[in-house]
This record gives C-alpha cells, structure tokens and sequence, in this order.
C-alpha cells in the first residue's frame, strides 16, 4: 500500500483538472471556440467526465491493492471499510463543514444544518441530494456504495473464480440499472448518480486491475490503440449528450447507461496502456508535475467548487476584455495556481497522517 504508482497520478491529476475546467467553462456560460468546424469547447468537454475516470482508477486501486490476497474474511471486509472511513473522512468532513459555514454566512442560504451534517456524515450525499452540502460531494456516497460490494468479490472469488463473481456481480448492477430505466422511465434519474448505474466504471478499473495482477497483457501497437480509446471515450461521451438525450423522452437513461459504459471502457483501456507503458505514456503521466498534483487531487476536487465562482467573478470583474473561451482558461489557471497550496495544505494535515492506517494487503 506504500507504494503509488506514478502515472496513476498523473491521470487522477488530468481528472481533476477536468473537473475543474469543466466547471469553470460552465460558470462562464459555455462559450464556443471553432476551428473551422471543429468545436474545440465540445471537444475539450470530456473533462466533465474526470469523476468517472475517478471511479474507474478508484476500481483498478481497491482491486490492485487487495485481490492479491488469497484470503479475504469478514474481519477483513470490517478493516477495509475502517481504513476508507478513516483515509476519506478527515478531509471530507472538514471540507463539508467549511462549505457549510461558507453557504450559511456567505452566500446566505438556507441550511437544514442537521439534515445537512448528517448526510455527509454517513456519506448519503448522491441518495439525499436535496442535503448535499456542495453539489460536487455526491460522488463520495458513490464511491461508499462501491467500498460496500467490493469486499464480496475480494472474498469469493477464490471460491467460485473470479471471472464468475465479476460477472455476477457487475452484470447484476448493469443489468438493474437498465430495467430500471426500462420501467421508471424518466422517473429513473435520481439512480443515475447511484452504484446501480455508475458500477460499471467501477467495474472497468477492477478488471484492468485483474490484468495487470495477472500479469496478462494485451495489445501490441500500442500507438494505435491510444487513440481508438480515446475515440471510443468520446462515442460515450456523445451519447451521454444532451442532443442524444433529448432523442427520447422516456428512455433517455438508456443512452446514458451504453454511454457511461462506452466511455469507462475507453478510459479503462487508456488507464491500462498508461500502466504497462514503458515510454512515452509514463514519460508524460509519470513526470514530476502530474504525480505531484495527482498525490494531492482528492483535496484538490475536494475544495475547487468553492473557489470557481469566486475566481470566475474575478475574472468578468476585472477582465472584461477578456471573453469568449478565454474566460474559463484564465479561471481555470488561476483556480489551479491557488489550489495548489490549498490542496498541499489539506494533504499535510487531513490526508498524510492516515495513509498508513491498517495494513491489509498481507496474504
């Protein structure tokens, strides 16, 4: 468990900054950009989707780091969800009561403080989001829902294989998620945020997990394969586009169920050549820069959202002259240059001290 894999960080860095920008490029009222025909804004859009490749290498590193074991108990399945509780929660917590304070004082809204400290507190931020205290902290209650059912196949699979429990497992997810969507119709959308739709991304990070564990390795012209996944990443993206959406009334869910599984296979398939990349991939996602900021990303999407408004504000305030998609690059950077001592800071005291809790990744 000490030992971190330096172009893991570097995705977690580009997912968090996708995070971000997307963010900012919407504060800002999501300008356009052409070259010719290209829309670069559009293009440059999938950074939304860096919190589903947060789930994908949340996957890969709860199965890297504990399918190796060759028992896995139910004392084990308790210590697993100790260790989370107590590597996630510090940060989070503190996060969670400073946006609080900061929405009651600053913005001036109007807070259920016991309904609203009570959902983070047991991580039921994606089920209650009515009591989410900052739109962006949904994503811990579904990353909890994963650290439930992980431990099942981490403790049978030794017992039946582990191609049987994954399927069983992860194909029961996919396989409610779209008889939900099937007879919810668009009443389904409070379930697309949960592990019920969102499993398999989760499920995309085990598997490669299982590859590299394995050591089974795949695909040779690797120069080729790069850009079919990223080109398979934005299939996805494009069905999980408004445009698509707006083709059903009903079952518009179903496009986002293939498109979220389109999208976490190209990124799978991209987090799998980064690993096993010798070269030019580790070169760049293993460079001092990204493995720095990927060490320090869950404080860094931790405490962006707060800082986006302000820095947009900012910029529209003092920059006038500055419009079009310039705007959010410039809020973008900014927010980067000033999270970064923020998120060291938070790393230090709400993150350093408990990433040793626990050891159970002996057999």
């Amino acid at each position: 468990m000490r030992t971190r894999i330096q172009t893991l960080d570097g995705l977690r860095f580009l997912a968090a900054l996708g995070v971000l920008w997307i963010h900012a490029w919407t504060i800002h009222g999501n300008p356009r950009y052409y070259i010719g025909r290209l829309d670069i804004a559009s293009v440059l859009a999938i950074g939304g989707n860096g919190v589903d490749l947060f789930f994908v290498i949340s996957g890969f590193c709860m199965y890297y780091f504990y399918g190796s074991k060759t028992i896995f108990t139910p004392a084990d399945f308790y210590r697993f969800l100790i260790k989370r509780w107590v590597r996630l929660s510090p940060a989070f917590y503190t996060a969670a009561l400073i946006y609080l304070l900061y929405n009651i004082f600053a913005g001036h809204q109007h807070a259920n403080i016991p309904a609203n400290i009570s959902t983070s507190i047991f991580y039921l931020n994606s089920i209650f989001p009515q009591f989410n205290i900052a739109p962006h902290f949904w994503t811990l209650g579904v990353e909890w829902q994963f650290y439930l059912i992980i431990p099942i196949l981490l403790m049978y699979q030794c017992r039946a294989g582990f191609d049987k429990i994954f399927f069983y497992l992860f194909g029961a997810l996919f396989l409610s998620a779209l008889v939900s969507v099937m007879v919810f119709k668009a009443h389904f959308d409070l379930l697309t945020d949960q592990l019920i739709f969102r499993g398999v991304e989760f499920g995309a990070g085990v598997y490669v997990a299982r590859l590299l564990l394995k050591d089974i390795f795949y695909l040779k012209k690797r120069k080729l394969w790069l850009p079919a996944f990223i080109l398979l990443s934005y299939a996805g993206r494009v069905l999980i586009s408004k445009p698509v959406l707006a083709l059903s009334a009903d079952f518009y869910n179903v496009f986002k169920l293939f498109g979220f599984t389109l999208l976490s296979s190209g990124f799978a398939g991209i987090l799998y050549l980064s690993l096993t990349s010798a070269k030019w991939l580790k070169l760049i996602l293993g460079s001092r820069l990204l493995t720095t900021m990927g060490r320090i990303s869950y404080s860094f999407y931790l405490w962006h959202a707060m800082l986006v408004p302000v820095i947009a504000g900012f910029t529209v305030k003092y920059f006038p002259f500055i419009n079009g998609i310039l705007a959010p690059v410039m809020t973008t950077c900014l927010c980067a240059i000033i999270l970064f001592p923020i998120a060291g800071i938070s790393f230090a005291f709400l993150e350093k001290p408990f990433l040793s809790f626990g050891n159970l990744t002996k057999k």
